[in-house]
């Protein structure tokens, strides 16, 4: 039997295919049991609301993840339209975020409300003046979106909630299109840290794929 490469988004499909009530992952925050049906549902619709505020292949979005099925959700819904994830660490200084956001030319930010929305003000000030989806910074001409992953409305932000509202009332062709342009070989996450060791910034690319059998 020959195993050959496939995209994340396409492992996750082939799974519900074979089993959408398969439960892939709990929280030991979170009540309900998590299959991985309900998680491509989910990813797909935030993955339409996504293209609807412009992330699309190749497009730079910074992560402040956290261990939530929200998260997981973000995380499938950025790899069906092969957007760049570039994951930030809640220990970060805030000068480091400012940064990556101006040096990665960061289009969208997404963060967990209860690590990060305190922290916001410092980082994006005047952040509240902005429609959602239409950030305008003379700070970071490349951002536009700032999205949570909890359900704290605030205005300026998307919650992951509204996200998929849009996706729910938006075409799935472009979906469908996107999905099908990205290759095994797409880069999916850039990883940036400290090497303390060379006192320099690494930057490290990585292309996320999963094993499907064939033949």
């Amino acid at each position: 039997m020959e195993h050959t490469p496939t995209t994340l988004a396409g492992f996750i499909e082939q799974k519900v295919f074979e089993n959408p009530e398969e439960v892939i992952s709990t929280f030991k925050d979170e009540i309900n049991v998590f299959n991985i049906g309900e998680l491509n549902k989910k990813a797909t619709l935030l993955a339409k609301g996504l293209l609807y505020n412009n992330v699309a292949k190749k497009t730079p979005v910074a992560l402040m993840l956290a261990g939530t099925t929200n998260c997981l959700t973000v995380v499938l819904a950025l790899a069906k339209i092969g957007a760049l994830l570039v994951p930030l660490n809640a220990k970060m200084k805030d000068e480091q975020i400012v940064s990556i956001l101006h040096e990665e030319k960061i289009h969208t930010l997404g963060f967990y409300a209860d690590d990060f929305l305190a922290r916001l003000n410092k980082i994006i000030p005047n952040f509240e003046e902005n429609e959602r989806g239409y950030l305008r910074s003379d700070s970071y001409p490349y951002l536009r979106n700032l999205v949570t992953f909890g359900s704290i409305k605030k205005r300026g932000i998307f919650t992951t909630r509204e996200l998929m509202l849009l996706g729910m009332h938006s075409d799935d062709t472009e979906v469908e299109l996107m999905a099908e342009a990205i290759s095994p070989d797409d880069t999916y996450i850039k990883h940036i840290f400290w090497d303390k060791k060379n006192k320099k910034i690494i930057r490290e690319i990585k292309h996320v794929v999963a094993r499907s059998a064939s033949g």
